[in-house]
């Protein structure tokens, strides 16, 4: 006797039309019916099959067939046998835990072949696969690593604000996870020296426009105390 604990029924159920011309309780005799059919009752000896099925459902056996011939009314089973119709083509063999226990083992058995000829054949592409892989990992660097790498490049880049910028980000570049921190350093490096260089332009051009404004003022001061003719002002101006 074939069982297996569980069988397939599908949502559309609800909406079949056999299933809603019967009544709640014929309904839950049909359920009922697959049951038995998934537990091998059906396909066990049909000498007894009326009065083991009329068990199982609780019902005489009289009443049983009046229940088998309202659900074949409605083309759901086959009033002589019990056996739910389409049976075999709404379950598949592999639901069985045999089956799929077999196909389980056929399937690492398969794997398990395709893993020797690999480890054969492809040892040292498998090696280069192993290694970019462990490349491809990243690990976010201390503070103490990043002052290091900073010390050894002899930059100005503040190793506590580069860590709490990228942990804040989670470690990202853009939209991108982070690869390499140290060329992240690098490029934190050139935008530090272009901004310094700016500065440096900015704060001569501000000196230079003081000093200007200074030397205007003295010699303002000059003319107005008359130590210093208009005339000779222009020739310096110019």
């Amino acid at each position: 006797m074939k069982q297996n604990p569980w069988f397939r029924f599908y949502t559309e159920a609800i909406d079949d039309h056999k299933l809603r011309l019967l009544a709640f309780e014929d309904r839950w005799h049909f359920v009922a019916l697959l049951c038995c059919k998934g537990q091998g009752i059906l396909d066990n000896n049909p000498q007894f099959l009326q009065r083991s099925v009329a068990v199982k459902l609780g019902v005489q056996v009289r009443e049983l067939e009046e229940i088998a011939r309202r659900l074949s009314e409605v083309g759901l089973i086959d009033a002589e046998t019990l056996q739910p119709v389409a049976w075999d083509e709404r379950q598949f063999v592999s639901d069985s835990s045999k089956e799929r226990t077999r196909a389980w083992r056929d399937r690492k058995k398969r794997h398990s072949d395709v893993t020797v000829t690999l480890q054969e054949t492809e040892t040292d592409t498998e090696t280069d696969i192993k290694t970019n892989t462990r490349k491809a990992r990243f690990t976010a660097p201390t503070i103490e690593q990043v002052q290091a790498y900073c010390i050894e490049r002899q930059n100005n880049v503040n190793a506590e604000h580069f860590v709490d910028h990228y942990t804040a980000n989670g470690w990202k570049v853009g939209k991108n996870a982070m690869k390499d921190w140290k060329a992240a350093i690098r490029t934190w490096e050139k935008r530090n020296e272009t901004h310094q260089h700016i500065d440096t332009r900015s704060r001569a051009k501000r000196v230079s426009d003081k000093l200007d404004a200074i030397a205007k003022a003295s010699i303002e001061r000059e003319i107005a105390a008359g130590t210093l003719d208009s005339g000779d002002f222009q020739k310096i101006a110019g």
